[in-house]
């Protein structure tokens, strides 16, 4: 991974707009998670961009260690809230992780807590369900997946349907208390019934 998309990740994934801002806090984050590895493990690392790399092998040295000391310095280095601090440094941490890959990822959890270990976990991609793929030429402009005939052909609906209505909500609204005494509705009890819930 080069340093530039690393630093689009972040900017990315923390709406960052300023690369200039992004990258003093990105150098800030690796400090102090520098601060928390042994020299050997820093000098292990591989795939960490320049000069994040150099970063961590200037600054590592063992010290004990508290996440929540980093999220502060973070959010103090540039006068943002501690929640910004917390997000941005969790942010750099999860791109750390995807740098370095499966084994700097292990490399890391062998040096550090067991409540650390998520934070370098990579960022997990959405997938779309088996068969529902987007396939080219069929949107739900031109009606059903397959279907030749547009929507604005298709008949308004059964006999039964609310397509049918010009006021579709008339007399199934759900939580209305006013009405004519035969319409349903949740204030009154389940559908059908001649008991309130009140009185269940």
């Amino acid at each position: 991974m080069t340093y530039e998309i690393f630093l689009m990740r972040v900017m990315h994934r923390t709406g960052i707009e300023d690369s200039v801002v992004a990258q003093k806090m990105i150098h800030h984050a690796v400090e102090g998670l520098a601060h928390c590895l042994s020299r050997e493990t820093a000098d292990q690392l591989q795939g960490l961009p320049e000069p994040l790399a150099t970063t961590m092998r200037e600054y590592s040295g063992a010290q004990p260690c508290d996440i929540d000391r980093i999220y502060g310095q973070v959010a103090d280095e540039l006068s943002v809230d501690l929640s910004f601090g917390l997000e941005f440094t969790q942010v750099v941490f999860q791109v750390v992780g995807e740098s370095v890959g499966p084994t700097g990822r292990q490399l890391l959890r062998q040096q550090l807590r067991q409540s650390w270990h998520q934070l370098f976990e990579p960022r997990r991609t959405i997938m779309s369900p088996r068969g529902r793929q987007h396939r080219p030429g069929r949107t739900l402009a031109g009606a059903q997946a397959g279907s030749r005939r547009p929507l604005s052909e298709a008949q308004p609906g059964h006999r039964n349907s609310i397509a049918r209505n010009d006021n579709p909500r008339s007399g199934t609204d759900m939580a209305t208390s006013h009405g004519k005494p035969e319409r349903r509705t949740l204030a009154s009890g389940k559908p059908g019934s001649s008991r309130p819930i009140s009185d269940a």
